[in-house]
């Protein structure tokens, strides 16, 4: 019997995993559309990337990472090859019976003319809805009791009548009076300020529409797009993206290669990719760059041809 050491090694081609990354993405029930993959191999280390489109309505950041870990999973199962992390690129939207929409918001007809509005707004309706149940609970209360009094001749509730005496014989210099006035004059500076201000920051809007046509790209689709486009840098990792409300931040990894030279390839990756997104309001980048502990100055070099069975070349060595 021949000893395991000595029947050769079995190499996946870089076009056997690129298939199956691709076939892996197709049994979730996220990807709709047409599906295309593409993978590079390095030892025993493999790097895909797959190209489809998703289902709207819906949480495209939820459905993106689905595809992503299972493609990952699968595609390593199948392999046997490490693969870390899918680079996934979402091509277009696409409603389950078909048909490409965008992210859209319609406006009203009286907003024909007007300027693109630079964020979208939102009716703010937790705290409408909280300080209208507070206005709610009081006046039923004083109501309550003021009509059980009246009609049924009862006595006013202790809570009434504890609070008139109390508020009578109070200094408005006191202490509790001075706190419960702040109290409520926060109150009201915070209900103010959620009137002036926007409410959808997450949602960044799309320059070059109608205001009728108010279009816009939420944080986790554009952090998406700069991650995917830095990860086609040259050495990079892994990459972390933060997308705020003025800035992007990028945090990466660098493997392999000359550390200058990857920064400014990734910096221009990021803002290509904002300038994709052809966002209202442009974003500034902040990319922060380190290397990992196995980092290597140097690019890899080709890697020697090795004697075993190379999948999806059709090519058999056998050792003597």
């Amino acid at each position: 019997m021949i000893p395991a050491a000595a029947r050769g090694t079995t190499t996946v081609s870089a076009r056997a995993v690129a298939r199956i990354a691709q076939q892996a993405a197709t049994e979730t029930p996220n990807a709709v559309g047409t599906v295309r993959g593409t993978a590079s191999v390095r030892g025993q280390r493999a790097e895909v990337s797959v190209r489809l489109g998703l289902p709207w309505p819906a949480e495209l950041g939820r459905r993106a990472g689905e595809v992503q870990r299972h493609v990952a999973s699968r595609t390593g199962e199948l392999t046997g090859l490490s693969v870390r992390v899918a680079r996934l690129r979402v091509v277009r939207l696409q409603r389950p019976a078909g048909g490409t929409v965008v992210f859209e918001k319609a406006t009203a007809p009286a907003a024909r003319g007007r300027r693109v509005p630079r964020r979208w707004w939102s009716a703010r309706p937790t705290p409408v809805v909280v300080a209208a149940l507070l206005g709610a609970a009081a006046a039923g209360l004083l109501t309550a009791d003021m009509a059980s009094v009246r009609l049924f001749g009862n006595a006013p509730a202790a809570w009434r009548t504890g609070l008139v005496d109390r508020l009578a014989t109070t200094s408005p210099a006191a202490g509790s009076v001075t706190v419960a006035a702040s109290a409520m004059a926060v109150a009201g500076l915070w209900l103010l300020l959620l009137a002036c201000t926007p409410g959808l920051r997450r949602r960044h809007v799309v320059a070059g529409f109608s205001a009728r046509r108010s279009i816009a790209l939420d944080r986790s689709a554009v952090a998406s797009a700069v991650r995917d486009r830095v990860l086609d840098t040259d050495g990079v990792d892994s990459v972390r993206v933060r997308v705020g409300r003025r800035r992007v931040r990028v945090r990466a990894d660098l493997a392999f290669g000359d550390r200058a030279a990857a920064r400014e390839q990734a910096g221009a990756a990021a803002r290509d990719a904002l300038a994709d997104c052809r966002l209202n309001r442009p974003l500034r980048v902040g990319l922060r760059l380190r290397t990992t502990s196995t980092w290597d100055p140097a690019p890899p070099g080709p890697e020697p041809a090795s004697a075993g069975v190379t999948v999806g070349e059709a090519e058999l060595k056998e050792s003597p």
